[in-house]
């Protein structure tokens, strides 16, 4: 890693934003507000921001309540772009290539395959083999010898435990591991982390959860599953978007699926697919290509335009 350009940059600029990705999840929010420590320690003017609402169910995170939903791009010196899959995940796409244009330093820090980001940014931080954002920024961090406390412990844990699927997924590495244990070490709290992500259901995640599973659909021939969930079901059970995360590992979870998707629809009458696999000789993110999505080998996704409907036994994209 050139940890050596990463802190020129960060030390040569004075206002620096932190972006997070729509849709948030952990990995994003965690490793954002990380690194949003490690600058403030630094003595550096930081500011965050996500086009989309925090979950709540990761308010816990230390300076979470700051993660801010707008901003204006002259008073930034510095870019830096954490866990986006392409510049349009980021929910400013156009106000970013105008920054780029004026020669405005990008910093583009990710797991990701290459992507548009890599053509703007002034430099790519980006280990397809990391399996997350969160590890990368671990090791930036110890090679500039930054002093781990517990809260920038428990966040990068955060980072680790939710790209990982709670360490459950294939992306677990010995070195995952070992970093888990060093930053238990520096006082993470994977408790608390556990707790507030994986334990603390509501009711109406629940009954959401419970929906899906009267759904699933399976071809046992190319051990594929699916499930679906409408805007009317949310409505019925008075659930958000975030009381549908984790619903495709579920379905991925049943015996002998090698290809996990999850449908539903979005705020703006789309309708979003999320890919799982653990198969290691499927790529899922050559089938969410096709249809203009991307991600990773096995975690993936694509939106389309149309609606869910169910007609004659089956539920279909229209």
């Amino acid at each position: 890693m050139p940890a050596d350009k990463i802190l020129k940059y960060l030390t040569s600029g004075e206002k620096i934003l932190l972006v997070i990705h729509k849709s948030p999840d952990g990995d994003t929010i965690a490793s954002s507000l990380a690194l949003y420590a490690v600058l403030k320690k630094m003595g550096k003017d930081a500011d965050i921001v996500g086009k989309d609402e925090i979950p709540a169910l990761f308010s816990f995170l230390p300076n979470a309540c700051k993660i801010q939903n707008d901003f204006l791009q002259g008073d930034y010196d510095l870019v830096i772009v954490l866990d986006c899959g392409d510049l349009k995940r980021t929910g400013f796409p156009q106000r970013f290539l105008q920054y780029a244009k004026h020669k405005r330093h990008l910093l583009n820090i990710d797991h990701h395959p290459k992507n548009d980001l890599h053509k703007i940014a002034n430099l790519n931080i980006v280990c397809q083999e990391a399996s997350s954002t969160a590890e990368i920024l671990f090791d930036f961090f110890q090679e500039i010898n930054i002093d781990f406390d517990k809260n920038l412990a428990t966040c990068l844990l955060t980072g680790l435990y939710t790209d990982t699927g709670g360490f459950k997924h294939s992306n677990t590495s010995e070195k995952v591991l070992d970093i888990a244990g060093k930053l238990l070490s520096y006082g993470a709290n994977l408790k608390q982390i556990a707790k507030n992500i994986s334990v603390n259901k509501s009711v109406t995640a629940l009954k959401l959860w419970g929906i899906a599973l009267s759904r699933i659909w399976q071809n046992q021939q190319y051990g594929l599953c699916t499930s679906v969930i409408t805007r009317k079901d949310l409505q019925d059970c008075r659930a958000c978007e975030i009381d549908m995360a984790g619903i495709v590992n579920l379905i991925g979870s049943i015996a002998d699926t090698k290809i996990a998707i999850f449908f539903s629809e979005t705020a703006d009458g789309k309708v979003r697919a999320s890919l799982r696999t653990e198969d290691d000789n499927i790529d899922i993110s050559q089938i969410a290509k096709i249809f203009g999505g991307g991600g990773h080998k096995k975690a993936a996704g694509f939106t389309v335009e149309g609606r869910l409907n169910y007609k004659e036994g089956k539920w279909q994209v229209i």
